[in-house]
């Protein structure tokens, strides 16, 4: 806007005194880079310069719908009885469609007023300015009340000029630091809850992580997965948060009269800010009874197709951003790469399962006929058919273990496995299974110890299952560790906690193998040249599962050459026991 004043009808010592404070405070808005502050500080000096009663920032959008509404020289008190924000009518209506400074010596007598809400302190002389820069508006300024004098003058609507251009700059610089602040808390996130995704390996966890993701990423108090019927043409519920029904075989949505079908049939993201005013009658009850005021739908793509849906909601209507639509479909895809692993891995668990018990009943029968002819043999039996025999006894055992130690990390996998917890004496069950595994050890001319606690440590456990543990730990350490090795176990007690160690003096484990021990079917490299190793790569990840269920920690430290340490951290009394 062109300043048409001219100096004759301006006091110079008063604009000197003004653009000397403004200056001052510009100083500290543009230091200032939260956003709401910036519109305070702006708010602030406007109504101290300009010595006026009240004042007040209205930011706008692109539509010149004002979205933020500050005041000044009213209490919070007071600006919470007013209530919601000004709608834009009237003389501020006005300021915001022709976009040039206002001026008004008496609002209570101007035709164009709209009248103030209840509770609004009575006001009397007006100055508008639009906050403006490269011709976009946005926001303006009021002031209201000139301290001393009955209207503002030319000078006033000069130096507010100005100010409004300087509080433009600073108004979109705020701007520009918060959306980069936002982008880059909204990127932190979106990693952390990607990151989360990948430790699921069953489909409803990840449903359920979906779900809690989805709404810490939009800050919303509701969120929904749905995934797509296409026979029966609907949308059925796998897991919500802040609905009324979160039951999956009594919550769905029909593929017509749905957000969720329109997003099927546009194949779009789609968000809406007031779903009362769709034809799509069909959306989930929260659990406020009410159904949502807005909702934020992206599709879950599998293979090339729309599968699903995930549902974002709110009780008050908003706008969702450009910018959270992307948030949320960058998080559909990578929820949906999740998925296709969970549900693949789900799969293979089932196979392996049914697989397991397949065989069960074959190697029984080929195990039960080896003992019987082993134990009705003729004498002079020839010495290679025994130890054909001896193969095929010792072979099925080794069998029926891996296959149980199949059917023993699926159980454990799914949360299928119920410990039997009593009072144990672990020093004795340590020492109970240092002896039973002794003679392995012999054989190989290692050395197995324990060095015991002070004291006898009872503890609330699972005997079967502890024993299951340092077996496998042993068993590990027996074959990794070189002939004539050592292998320690020791124990003791610290703060509640038994801290059990099973260290050995073999070639140690190299540190870019360490994080893989507990995968399943992980297997180590064999160290020395002509050594083999058997094994099925399922004890250590048994283990470590079983380890956890009791409520405790497994991790390892090596050094190659070294030797390895496993160290086992458990409480005395889990408390979900």
């Amino acid at each position: 806007m062109t300043n048409s004043f001219q100096s004759p009808e301006i006091k110079p010592d008063s604009i000197v005194a003004r653009l000397q404070t403004t200056a001052d405070a510009f100083v500290s808005i543009t230091q200032e880079l939260e956003l709401n502050a910036v519109f305070q500080l702006i708010a602030d000096t406007a109504r101290l310069v300009a010595n006026c009663k009240y004042a007040a920032l209205g930011i706008v959008d692109e539509q010149g719908v004002i979205t933020s509404f500050i005041t000044s020289g009213i209490s919070q008190q007071q600006r919470e009885l007013i209530g919601d924000l000004p709608r834009g009518h009237g003389l501020l209506g006005i300021l915001i469609k022709e976009g040039r400074p206002l001026r008004v010596q008496d609002i209570n007598k101007d035709p164009r007023r709209s009248g103030f809400p209840p509770n609004h302190p009575p006001m009397t002389s007006l100055l508008g300015m639009p906050v403006s820069i490269q011709g976009k508006v946005v926001g303006d300024l009021y002031l209201t009340d000139k301290i001393g004098e009955t209207d503002f003058n030319d000078e006033d609507e000069w130096w507010l000029d100005l100010f409004a251009r300087q509080a433009a700059i600073a108004i979109v610089n705020a701007k520009a630091y918060e959306k980069t602040r936002q982008a880059q808390h909204q990127a932190q996130a979106l990693a952390e809850v990607i990151g989360s995704l990948n430790e699921f390996t069953q489909p409803l966890p990840l449903f359920r992580q979906i779900s809690m993701a989805t709404r810490q990423l939009l800050n919303l108090p509701s969120a929904a997965v749905f995934l797509l019927d296409e026979r029966a043409g609907r949308f059925v519920l796998q897991t919500g948060f802040g609905l009324q029904n979160n039951s999956p075989d009594e919550s769905f949505l029909p593929v017509e009269g749905s957000i969720a079908g329109r997003v099927l049939n546009l194949n779009e993201t789609i968000g809406v800010e007031d779903v009362s005013k769709l034809s799509e009658i069909f959306v989930p009850t929260l659990t406020s009874g009410q159904l949502p005021r807005s909702a934020l739908v992206v599709p879950i793509r599998q293979y090339g197709r729309i599968n699903g849906v995930i549902e974002a909601y709110s009780e008050v209507a908003r706008q969702f951003t450009p910018e959270e639509k992307a948030l949320l479909e960058a998080f559909a895809i990578k929820a949906s790469l999740a998925l296709e692993k969970a549900q693949l891995y789900q799969q293979k668990e089932e196979f392996l399962s049914m697989t397991a018990h397949d065989l069960r009943a074959p190697l029984t029968a080929i195990k039960m006929s080896a003992g019987l002819l082993s134990a009705n043999l003729p004498e002079n039996f020839p010495p290679l058919l025994l130890q054909l025999i001896d193969n095929i006894t010792r072979n099925s055992e080794r069998l029926n273990n891996l296959l149980e130690d199949l059917l023993d990390l699926n159980r454990l996998e799914n949360g299928n496995i119920q410990l039997n917890i009593a009072t144990v004496d672990i020093g004795e069950l340590i020492a109970s299974v240092v002896s039973t595994l002794n003679p392995l050890f012999k054989e190989k001319s290692q050395t197995l110890t324990f060095v015991p606690s002070r004291g006898n440590i009872d503890m609330h456990a699972d005997r079967r299952r502890m024993e299951q543990i340092l077996t496998n730990l042993l068993v590990n350490g027996n074959k990794y560790t070189q002939p004539g090795g050592k292998v320690e176990v020791s124990l003791e007690e610290h703060e509640g906690q038994v801290i059990i160690k099973i260290g050995d003096n073999g070639p140690g484990i190299p540190h870019d193998e360490q994080a893989m021990i507990f995968d399943r079917y992980y297997r180590r490299p064999v160290h020395e040249q002509g050594s083999k190793i058997s094994g099925t790569g399922l004890g250590l990840p048994i283990t470590r599962n079983l380890v956890e269920l009791h409520g405790g920690k497994i991790w390892v430290e090596s050094q190659p050459g070294h030797g390895t340490t496993f160290f086992i951290r458990l409480p005395l009394n889990p408390p979900n026991f």
